[in-house]
């Protein structure tokens, strides 16, 4: 509820103010309850509570134990933490930061140097891990592509989630069982099948391929060089944002991660996702205006978490919401 500062400046007429707003959305900000919302949003952003549920095959991974869901759940949450409020770094560097937190198990479970004698999350600075680095490579979100690290999931994230891309679903006549790796044979090489092909290539080359840099992560988040059948994994490969008329090329994940940074389409999605869990309602098409407005201004103040709220509370959309509000 407005505490005691809001409703003597609402009294006063002076909320419509853009100098007092700014000046208000900076002191709420200042709120722990701010914060604990902003990770409420990073948590359906990214599909986190899926992880509760997260039931890899023993067979295929015994050292598996449930509590390191938990431990990728929190990473996120912390990374994000770190980046928004304590760095206050730009929204986009949640795609690229050199920097993670993990447990003891975690690390261990990444193939990282464990801390001895430590069991909460400890900040690892990730510069000498190049592959590593931004929410893309967390485990919480690799898993999304299942135990056989599917490119078909994962790049559906990145297209869903990341370029605020769309594709419908397949026909129901068609089979989507995937196809397990074999000697010679592996995920990215099943996906270029997919791809190539003219009856699926349509709509599979649309997002298989956001997926291709991330084939050296196992389905729980683990790096390697090649699959449990010896063969090869790459990490290279090209990026086609929408509306750019050409893909980017990526010779590694680190490469791959700074493409996404960089792109003003995933730059416009956070925006887009973030502005649509504050306002509590799916957006459309009559939205799409006022947000590039609330994107363009939150982005010539650094696109900081603060410039966002700052720019959507001043918008037109946020005042027309409200019953009573000005519409000057």
């Amino acid at each position: 509820a407005p505490d005691a500062e809001l409703l003597k400046l609402a009294d006063e007429g002076r909320l419509n103010r853009e100098d007092v707003l700014r000046q208000q959305v900076s002191r709420m900000l200042k709120d722990g309850r701010a914060k604990t919302q902003s990770l409420v949003f990073a948590s359906e952003w990214l599909h986190l509570d899926r992880l509760s549920y997260l039931e890899p095959n023993r067979d295929h991974f015994p050292d598996w134990r449930p509590e390191l869901a938990e431990a990728m759940k929190e990473e996120t949450l912390t990374f994000f933490e770190e980046v928004v409020w304590n760095r206050k770094r730009p929204l986009s560097a949640l795609l690229n930061e050199q920097v993670t937190f993990v447990t003891p198990a975690l690390a261990k479970h990444y193939g990282m140097p464990p801390a001895e004698g430590k069991e909460a999350m400890m900040k690892v600075d990730l510069k000498d891990l190049p592959e590593r680095g931004g929410i893309l490579t967390h485990g919480s979100i690799l898993t999304i592509g299942g135990d056989e690290a599917s490119m078909v999931t994962r790049g559906l994230f990145v297209l869903n989630d990341l370029l605020r891309g769309v594709i419908q679903d397949p026909p129901p006549c068609v089979d989507t069982t995937p196809l397990e790796i074999r000697p010679g044979l592996t995920q990215r090489a099943v996906a270029m099948e997919r791809v190539a092909d003219k009856s699926c290539g349509g709509c599979h080359s649309k997002f298989e391929p956001l997926a291709y840099g991330l084939e050296r992560f196992d389905g729980l988040g683990s790096f390697r060089v090649a699959d449990t059948f010896k063969n090869p994994l790459r990490q290279d490969g090209e990026v086609l944002f929408p509306g750019d008329a050409k893909p980017e090329e990526f010779d590694s994940v680190a490469e791959l991660l700074e493409l996404l940074a960089d792109s003003r389409r995933v730059r416009e999605t956070i925006t887009w996702k973030w502005v649509q869990f504050a306002m509590g309602r799916p957006l459309n098409s009559r939205d799409a205006a006022h947000v590039r407005v609330i994107h363009d201004k939150a982005q010539k103040n650094g696109g900081t978490y603060e410039a966002l709220v700052a720019a959507l509370v001043e918008s037109r959309l946020f005042r027309y919401s409200f019953p009573g509000s000005s519409k000057d």
